[in-house]
């Protein structure tokens, strides 16, 4: 398998989203669904991550909306989410959304979603994987009362543009084969599809980013990149969990450039289990300094015996403003979603 032409750091190639492929093989392009690709260089490493990718499917782009008409904005809500591989109930979250009920009373008619541990369960994902490969082991909940939806059923239920990078296998063994990974919904079209293939550090991560695009009430034009970002957890070789961390962050500013004229929101579950303190989280920063309008430093995760930490976060650079907080409940999931306006 070919990750295409070398550059200097990095390597490109495009890839039309939804072809008969495993996760991260070229593929003839194709202009309505086009994807770029970036990766890391070094044959050694391609290797590895051809072996990861021999175990999920395609990336799956479905840049349309439902919607034929566009409203003027001049504030996006913009939301990550870490849903736990289905024990998120997305479908509550945006009926939530619609009736305004977490951007003081006015309905988030237009949104985008950021899904880290999303999953995709169907003919797409590959029934077999090489022999010997160390599959992760499955993450499947079972929420009450309602079943697992995986990540096409949701966009197509509620017409949102789907924006699907699978990074690794749901468990080896299942009813019907899964992959997970990071998606972005949006109920504005996606265009300029990017996929980011991060440092491999103990599992294969990837970054999904896509632009959306509108004008405001008083007709001017603007453009948002957002990037999608799921760093690694724990790590214990080539300097530990911090420095993989900072690695893989450096590599998402590095593809999304570090001087980018289009205004961008990175935001995900960057797995910093020191919250604030961490490399990555001042890495970031210090490309994305738009600070948020108010000061929210709650934990974003809870897990077993009361363990919380922050460890989900937005950055923004080019922005005119944003106000970045954490919603009051996590609707099944692990993790809470946070939630972001942006102003233009």
């Amino acid at each position: 398998m070919s990750f295409g032409a070398a550059t200097t750091v990095l390597l490109l190639h495009v890839v039309a989203a939804g072809a008969p492929a495993s996760g991260c093989r070229d593929v003839v392009p194709d202009s309505e669904r086009r994807v770029e690709w970036i990766a890391p260089p070094g044959d050694a490493v391609r290797a590895q991550l051809s072996r990861w990718c021999d175990t999920v499917g395609p990336v799956l782009f479905e840049p349309a909306v439902a919607a034929t008409t566009r409203r003027p904005l001049d504030r996006l809500t913009v939301i990550t989410w870490n849903v736990h591989v289905g024990g998120g109930d997305v479908d509550a979250l945006i009926a939530r959304l619609l009736r305004g009920e977490f951007t003081d009373g006015e309905p988030a008619s237009d949104f985008i979603l950021m899904l880290q541990e999303t999953y995709r369960a169907g003919t797409d994902v590959p029934s077999n994987f090489p022999r010997g490969f160390p599959v992760p082991g499955p993450i499947a909940p079972a929420p009450p009362g309602r079943p697992r939806e995986d990540v096409r059923s949701v966009a197509r239920e509620h017409g949102l543009a789907v924006l699907y990078a699978p990074s690794m296998r749901n468990g080896a063994v299942s009813r019907v084969p899964e992959d997970r990974g990071n998606a972005i919904l949006s109920t504005i079209a996606l265009t300029d599809a990017l996929v980011i293939e991060l440092p491999l550090e103990r599992q294969r991560r990837v970054a999904a980013s896509a632009v959306v695009a509108g004008r405001t009430r008083g007709g001017a034009a603007w453009q948002l990149r957002i990037a999608n970002v799921h760093l690694d957890t724990a790590v214990f070789t080539r300097g530990g969990p911090f420095r993989a961390r900072r690695r893989q962050a450096e590599a998402v500013i590095e593809a999304l450039g570090a001087s980018a004229a289009v205004p961008t929101i990175v935001g995900g579950d960057f797995n910093t289990w020191m919250g604030d303190e961490e490399p990555a989280i001042a890495t970031v920063r210090k490309v994305f300094p738009v600070r948020s309008t108010i000061d929210d430093r709650r934990a974003t995760w809870i897990g077993m015996l009361g363990l919380h930490a922050r460890l989900d976060y937005v950055f923004a650079r080019g922005v005119k403003a944003i106000e970045v907080r954490r919603l009051p409940q996590r609707f099944g999931s692990d993790h809470f979603p946070v939630l972001a306006r942006v102003d233009f």
